[in-house]
This record gives structure tokens, sequence and C-alpha cells, in this order.
């Protein structure tokens, strides 16, 4: 064989990944075969972009049988097996290409390749780690079995497995992915089948507890896991992973005892990890024990920090619970209790963490731009990121555009300019209505007509219309050719009802969160007279409107303005519960516990199913009858969470 490496991936409807996974895998491959189980989107056109092995194959719930076909028509040395909703690292290519040339390809090796599996968006930057065999010689000897999380085998005995370092990317564990592709219901009648020949293994409850996991069915979920875990899975390498899933199903459940039970045997079996300390302390979170959240999410920083193994994998399971999700913890708590300097220390390394982490960098602007010069923050940031690099201007531009920090965006538009870095026309929009612009605002929305429609733009020509007090940028709108986008009509008739003319309160059209959004856009850009003109033309809304804004400005440290807003609400008598919540933990911050307990007695009245409230007033409360009364209260409504030890000496007399 005179090529070197062949790509095999089987697909079905899978237009929207894989011209990514294709691109990826340009200089690693020599050829490229794909087998289609009956797409019927345009999956085979973009696939002929980059392959004419192109193989129709009749899907008959058999992933191997599909895989085999695949591989049965590689003509090359080894063969990479990718998912279309995988890609690789393109800088391993040449250290791929050099090892694969000098490996002997007639022994049965299957090299074991680390996926990172995406849970949230690419852009988090949170996975959780799995392995799989995706790399092996070509051999009539190999192939695959098993109908569903199929498995490679040797004809003629054991196959060797190695590791090696080529990663691969998967987002197809995002929920987004797993509503458009319907793939627990596909692969549970999978499961069904393979049921009926009695022939399951402790790998295929685990699995299987994944597919009900993946439905939110938790009870099915643990039934399955729990399955799995018999005395031979002790030496599997799913072990470590069921008993993680176990762990993370008791808490979906609410069985905080079990898991908290899990979690420490957890920390016995593999005290050296971060794993299941920062999972005992987001337990401990839930339960709204707070202080010993934080000395855990600590100890899981400091595990990560310390950890002093033969590679640089101090984890466990996941990375991320020994950096991503402890420091975005230690943020939520830190200004939960109004520590500013801590909750800045740790967005500051979260930054550092990931650059690409547009929330926390976000968050992390929002608290400096209220305490700190321009100057100040522009050297800060230059310490993070490389105002040379357009990357990186182009982001901090994007970010202060979204902030409304006018001194920010003039910086880093004036930077993008002196780089000649091309911006997007609706940062352009963006940036006009920022500085009140409306020529430019115009002059791009003219030449730029495609634009229309798009949730961004959408959005600016309401601020556009709201600023200028110019109801034609409404036209645009109306220029949709998808006449059953209901979001889109539901945004016209706002803007109708908004501007046109309307003899009651009762025929205004009103979405609560998109108006919300509107207001405080506006009050962040500064334009103080267009967000008091939007809040008087819902004068029916104005207590919902004003919790909400009370809510945001609270969430956000502008604690004043969120004062004021629950001030007005209090002498309405319309406070809502989070408000009267919020209100209690100002003043028991401050110091003053009186104000504050009777404030978080009320919360309590208004929302008893919110269970941390109690611990916190079991927390900062004396003795009394009042005492008494509201955590006999949480024992009636939380009865499952007093049979945990730590709960109970925080709610004794």
């Amino acid at each position: 064989m005179d090529k070197l490496l062949s790509l095999c991936m089987i697909v079905k409807n899978e237009e929207k990944v894989l011209a990514r996974c294709l691109e990826s895998v340009q200089g690693f491959v020599d050829e490229i075969i794909v087998v289609d189980t009956g797409s019927t989107d345009q999956t085979k056109a973009i696939a002929l972009q980059y392959t004419d092995h192109i193989y129709d194959f009749e899907w008959i719930n058999d992933f191997s049988a599909a895989k085999n076909e695949a591989i049965r028509r590689a003509t090359s040395q080894w063969i990479l097996v990718l998912d279309a909703d995988e890609y690789l690292d393109t800088d391993q290519k040449d250290e791929l290409r050099t090892f694969l040339s000098k490996t002997d390809s007639d022994l049965p090796i299957g090299y074991v390749l680390p996926i990172y599996n995406f849970i949230e968006t690419i852009q988090s930057g949170k996975f959780l780690e799995s392995t799989a065999v995706r790399l092996f010689p070509n051999s009539p000897n190999l192939y695959f079995e098993r109908p569903i999380h199929e498995q490679l085998v040797y004809r003629n005995g054991e196959i060797i497995n190695k590791n090696y370092p080529l990663t691969l990317f998967h987002t197809g564990y995002l929920a987004e992915t797993q509503l458009e592709k319907e793939k627990s219901s596909r692969n549970l009648n999978i499961f069904k089948d393979l049921k009926s020949s009695k022939n399951f293994t402790e790998y295929d409850y685990f699995t299987l507890g994944n597919e009900y996991l993946g439905i939110k069915d938790y009870k099915k979920a643990l039934y399955y896991y729990e399955r799995a875990l018999t005395k031979n899975a002790e030496t599997l390498t799913i072990f470590p992973f069921c008993r993680y899933q176990i762990v993370l199903t008791l808490i979906d459940l609410r069985r905080y005892k079990d898991a908290l039970t899990y979690i420490e045997d957890n920390i016995k079996r593999w005290p050296q990890h971060p794993d299941y300390y920062s999972i005992k302390a987001s337990v401990y979170e839930n339960l709204g024990l707070y202080e010993e959240s934080i000395d855990y999410y600590l100890t899981a920083i400091q595990k990560a920090e310390d950890y002093k193994g033969k590679d640089d994998r101090f984890w466990l399971i996941t990375p991320t619970l020994g950096t991503h999700t402890p420091l975005s913890s230690l943020v939520r708590l830190y200004q939960r209790a109004q520590n500013i300097p801590q909750a800045v220390y740790y967005l500051t390394k979260l930054v550092n963490l990931n650059d690409n982490d547009h929330l926390s960098l976000f968050r992390l602007l929002n608290l400096l731009i209220q305490n700190e010069s321009t100057p100040s923050i522009l050297t800060f940031l230059g310490k993070i990121f490389n105002f040379e690099l357009p990357q990186h201007l182009n982001k901090l531009l994007h970010v202060s555009l979204l902030l409304g920090h006018k001194e920010l965006c003039q910086f880093f538009y004036q930077e993008c300019a002196k780089h000649n870095i091309a911006l997007q026309p609706y940062q352009v929009l963006y940036y006009a209505v920022i500085f009140n612009d409306q020529e430019r605002f115009n002059k791009i929305l003219t030449d730029n007509k495609e634009l229309t429609n798009s949730g961004q733009v959408n959005k600016l020509l309401f601020y556009a219309a709201i600023l200028w007090q110019d109801n034609t940028y409404g036209h645009y709108l109306s220029e949709s050719s998808n006449e059953d986008d209901l979001s889109l009509l539901l945004l016209q008739n706002i803007f109708n009802t908004l501007f046109d003319s309307h003899e009651s309160d009762e025929e205004i059209i009103f979405d609560i969160n998109f108006i919300v959004t509107l207001l405080i856009d506006l009050f962040k850009m500064g334009y103080y007279d267009s967000y008091d003109w939007l809040i008087q033309q819902y004068p029916l809304y104005f207590n919902i409107l004003a919790n909400l804004l009370g809510d945001y400005f609270y969430n956000h440290n502008q604690i004043q303005l969120a004062v004021d807003y629950y001030s007005l609400l209090l002498k309405n008598n319309q406070l809502s519960g989070p408000g009267y919540y919020h209100l209690s933990l100002i003043y028991l911050n401050q110091g003053e516990t009186t104000e504050g307990l009777s404030y978080l007695q009320t919360a309590i009245e208004r929302c008893p199913e919110q269970a941390t409230w109690y611990i916190l007033y079991a927390n900062y409360s004396p003795s009394s009858a009042h005492r008494d009364t509201i955590l006999q209260k949480y024992r009636n409504e939380f009865h499952q969470y007093c049979q945990i030890e730590v709960i109970q000496q925080k709610i004794k007399s």
C-alpha cells in the first residue's frame, strides 16, 4: 500500500458539522472514505467537496456493520476512524505521519486516542475526557463488533492497545446537538435489540445508563449504572466513570445524602485528584453551605496545582473540575458575599485560563469599569491579551460593545482600524449606536441589507428607533422572506405597538425578556432619557420590569441602583421574593443582622421552596421563636436534607 493513512467515516444528516471534520484532516490523511447510511440533507454534497469515495449503505441498526463497510474500502496502511461531529487538533499533523511511517503496520495494534467531549459550548472550554481505539492498521483481521458502542477486535487473538496523544474534539454531547439528532432514541432501540440477545456486559449497562441520563430519565440511568458496578467492573476502564455518573445522577435527583456518601468514598479512592473535592463543594453550595463550599473549591484548585504525577494529567475524570468549575463557582460565591476583590481575582484566573471565555471576560470588565479608570483597565488587559493580535483586538472590541463602555469601545475600534482589521458590519452598527451616530448607522444598514433579520441586528434596530425616535427602522424587520419565523413576527408586533398609537395598554404586545434586555443595554450605553421613555410605555408591567431590573443591577454589583428599585417596590408592596433575599444579603454583608433577617424571613415566606435561604437564616439568627418556626418549616419541606450531618448541625435548636 502506497498510501499511509485513510480516514473512514459513517454519516447520516451531518451537514452542520461534516465540513469542520473534513477540514481538520487536511494534510493528515491520504484518502477519505465516507459511508452514508441514508442522509436526506446536504451531507453527501458536502462530502463530495473533499472526496470521491462516498458509498451508500442501508442502515440495519448496527454501527459495526456500517464501520466495517467503511474500513473494507480503505487502501492505506493505517486507518483513522472519526465521527462527523469530531475534529482533530491540526497542530499534530506532522508528528502523527512521522510516527505512523516508522511503526510496523503488520501488528494487531489499536491506538487509544484522547477525546475531549464538550459539554456546554466549544467556547466554554468545559469538557469530559474519554478514550477510544480510533487508529489501527488496515488489516482484514481487524474489524468492529457489537451493534452499538462498537469495539475493535482481532480475528486471531487479543488486540494490543496502546495510547497515542492525537487529540480529538467531540461536540456530539452538546445539548443542541442531542436535540437535533435524537441520538438517544435511536441508540435505545439498538440497546433493546442487544438486550434480547442476553449478551449484556457491564460496559453495556454503563452506556445504557448514559443514554437515559442524556434524556434526563435519572431513575433509569441510576438503575443501569448500579447494574454496571459489579465486582468485575473494578478492573475495567469504565469503573471511575461509572461512579462519577452515579454521583451526577444522584445530584440531579437531589439525593444529596447518597451523593455525599459516594463522594466521600471516591475521595478515599482517588485523594490526589481534584474532581470529587470540587463536586463535594457543588453539593454543599446547592445545600446553602457556602463557607464550607468555598473551602472545598479551594482544595480542588490546590490539588490540581500540587499534582506531582508522572504526566500533566492532574484530573481523574475532567480537568474542568480542578480549573473552570471551582474558579467560576468562587466568583459566584464571592460576588454573593460582595467580596469584589476576590471575585475579580478569580475572574482574572478564568480569563487567563481561557482567553476565549467571553462570558468571564465580560463579567470581569463589568466589575472593573465600576471601580477603575480606563487607562488602568487597558494596562491590566495588556497583561493578558496581545494588542498586536487581530483576534485579541476583535474580541476586546466585541466585549466592549456589549458593555456599552464608550472609552473602551473607542480605544479598541481605533486599534482595529490601525491594524487594518476588518470588522463585521453589525459591530460598526453597534459602535454607531453607542456613539449616537445615526448617519453612520444608516449608511452601514443601507450598504448591507443582507444583515437584516439576524438577532443581533434586529435588536440594534430597536435601539436606533428608540434612540432617534424613528419608526422607519421597523421596515427592516418586515423584509423577512420567512413568514413562519414566529420570533421575527413577535418582534414586528412589539415594534408596531411600541411606535404606533394605541388606545389602551391591553393592546400592547409584550415580551418581558426582550424589553428588559433593551432597557439594560440602553442604561449601559448611558441613554437614560431613552431608558425612561421605554419603561414608560409599559405602565401595566412596571412592577414586573422593576423587579427584574433590580435583580439585574444587584447581580452585576450595581447595589445602589438595585436598592433604588427595591425601595420603590417596597413602598408599593410589590417586591418579589428574590428582591427581599437580595436586600437581606446587602444588610447581612454589612453586619446589619436584624434588618437582614427581617428581609430574609419575608423572602422565605414569599418563596418557601428556596432551601438555601433557610440555611442562611440558620447561620445568622440567634435562638428565638421565629428561628424555631422557620427551621421547623425547613424540616417539614426538606426532610431529606435533614439527614445530612452537616445540615443537622446547622438547624439544631
